[in-house]
């Protein structure tokens, strides 16, 4: 998900943040260092969350990674509360090789945060347009995880001989830092912004230098209900997907946390995201509204017996 990056200007108050639109009456100040108060800051969340409204902005100057993930984990305590169980992870956008020097822009690596069970949706789900405070079609891809075999699989081959394969995916998160004055760590703390996912039917594969090659080459379109080509592109033009799954995979595992079977692994933006109404997030010359009443996403060249599909219904009954 690249918003991460194309949204970087910064608000900074001291080392602290003033809680004016984290759904708190009044004005408060957080020190981000007290566990106390990231427990109140990760519970105030949860009502920008349910009412879709914008945090105040956190920026990379209030806070470091290592304190961000403390937050996000308490806030993902919270949000376990009402959205059911983690059903896997997702990545945030990174090039290949981004990290292989060390830290950059005060990052250790690629972000990476959990998602809900309740959020996981089958293709044909309907979402409001007015579901969220800033919501957006994705052409995302995601890996499912086979066996615990991939917690020490090295090679690609050993870790798809860990996959039981990979669906189609449609990602719309709710961005809910501001589209000014928000950061990366931010993005971390807010659990990456996950809301809603749609899955399409799993395709099964196999640990093959065919599968290996189909997975680095498949190319995708998006389409609206009236046939309507949105948007097209190849994976070898985003990222390799077994690269993603391997640093997603570390990443967690420096957190403490195994993958195991059944596992969901958002590996992120192919290179389209239609957004659901006018917003001040994204240039619209790159990042045009969504036209149209249901997104489909086609998978081409990846599954041998032929294009797969995953698709959503945009309820604009309120607009």
């Amino acid at each position: 998900m690249k918003i991460m990056r194309e949204i970087n200007s910064i608000i900074l108050i001291g080392g602290f943040i003033a809680l004016t639109g984290c759904g708190n009456s009044g004005e408060e100040n957080i020190d981000f260092t007290n566990p106390v108060d990231q427990k109140k800051l990760a519970v105030s969340f949860i009502d920008n969350f349910n009412q879709a409204k914008p945090i105040s902005p956190i920026s990379a100057d209030d806070i470091s990674e290592v304190v961000a993930y403390q937050i996000a984990d308490l806030y993902v305590e919270e949000l376990l509360k009402t959205q059911g169980k983690i059903a896997g992870y997702k990545v945030g956008t990174f090039a290949k090789g981004e990290y292989d020097n060390g830290p950059v822009n005060g990052l250790s690596g690629p972000v990476t945060a959990a998602m809900f069970s309740k959020g996981i949706h089958k293709s044909g789900k309907h979402i409001s347009v007015d579901c969220c405070n800033m919501s957006f079609v994705e052409a995302d891809f995601a890996a499912i995880v086979g066996s615990v075999d991939i917690n020490d699989a090295q090679t690609d081959k050993e870790i798809l001989a860990a996959l039981s394969g990979f669906r189609p995916f449609i990602e719309m998160p709710d961005l809910l830092q501001p589209s000014d004055g928000s950061s990366n760590v931010g993005g971390i703390a807010t659990n990456y912004d996950f809301r809603n996912a749609i899955i399409g039917d799993l395709i099964e594969t196999k640990a093959t230098a065919d599968w290996i090659n189909r997975l680095n080459n498949f190319s995708f379109q998006m389409t609206n209900e009236n046939g309507d080509l949105l948007a097209e592109g190849s994976i070898k033009d985003a990222y390799e997907p077994l690269y993603r799954v391997r640093h997603l995979r570390n990443r967690l595992l420096k957190r403490g946390r195994p993958l195991k079977a059944g596992d969901i692994l958002s590996l992120g933006n192919m290179g389209a995201i239609r957004t659901l109404k006018p917003n001040l997030y994204f240039d619209p010359s790159t990042r045009p509204v969504f036209r149209g009443n249901i997104a489909t996403v086609s998978y081409i060249g990846l599954d041998p017996s032929g294009p797969a599909t995953v698709s959503v219904v945009i309820d604009r009954i309120f607009e």
